[in-house]
């Protein structure tokens, strides 16, 4: 006598339903793992980038800020390594002492020529103002340059946007000095003291990024000139005219 074994519609039933189950689950163990390792990669590809950007010494960092100075001749080796190494340490650190610096210099200076220092007001919106044209700014800049290439099929291999970032926040650096410099409560001396900064900036600028941008669309060559210059009038020159309730002739 042969035996079969038929199962039922009832059994059927049950085991394509556990079949399912278990499939699903497996599918679900398979996606939770590629998720794992898909958040595990982006963290060390961030983490790595992030090494890549702060991995400079306070050595490193003043050595390129000596390149503000045009005397002595910069050393070519530490300006090669600026567009070879970007950093936003030195800049990142720049721009956060300038916006304390703007801003606490601003209201000192108002103290300074206040008539009745006894009622005096530190004026606090100035830090949210310069932390906006600062911060604002770093990231404008290079968003714009971005924005300006996407639109044209130019090859711009010699841009580095983040060598952007970094150049535009050491350019910065003047106004710190300059920031201090302001609280002589004298106008004529003011805008001496921003100009000479804004010359150190533009200078800098020029000999560590805007040589470098060579692009055959000229309007576009235009904008990537353009909006680093242009960000660097607009603190210093925000700075002396809003920061300062009074002058003295």
């Amino acid at each position: 006598m042969a035996l079969c074994f038929c199962p039922g519609a009832a059994g059927l039933g049950s085991y394509a339903a556990g079949f399912a189950a278990g499939a699903a689950a497996a599918a679900t163990g398979t996606a939770a793992a590629e998720q794992q390792g898909g958040i595990a990669g982006l963290s060390t590809w961030l983490l790595a980038l992030a090494q890549n950007l702060f991995d400079v010494s306070t050595d490193d960092v003043v050595r390129r800020l000596k390149l503000l100075a045009p005397y002595p001749a910069p050393d070519r080796s530490t300006a090669e390594e600026l567009r070879t190494r970007p950093d936003f340490y030195g800049p990142f650190w720049i721009a956060t002492t300038a916006v304390l610096f703007l801003a606490a210099t601003g209201n000192f200076a108002r103290l300074v020529e206040s008539e009745h220092p006894s009622l005096f007001k530190a004026d606090y919106s100035l830090v949210p103002l310069a932390a906006s044209i600062i911060y604002g700014g770093l990231i404008a800049v290079p968003l714009l340059a971005r924005l300006s290439v996407f639109f044209t099929d130019e090859e711009v291999a010699n841009i580095d946007f983040k060598q952007i970032i970094c150049v535009c926040g050491y350019g910065l650096a003047p106004s710190i000095p300059v920031s201090i410099l302001c609280i002589i409560p004298v106008s004529f001396l003011r805008w001496v003291f921003v100009l000479g900064g804004l010359a150190l900036s533009l200078y800098f600028l020029r000999a560590n990024l805007l040589m470098d941008i060579s692009v055959k669309v000229r309007w576009l060559q235009l904008t990537l000139i353009a909006s680093p210059v242009l960000l660097q009038v607009l603190v210093f020159f925000i700075y002396r005219v809003r920061f300062f309730a009074g002058d003295r002739q």
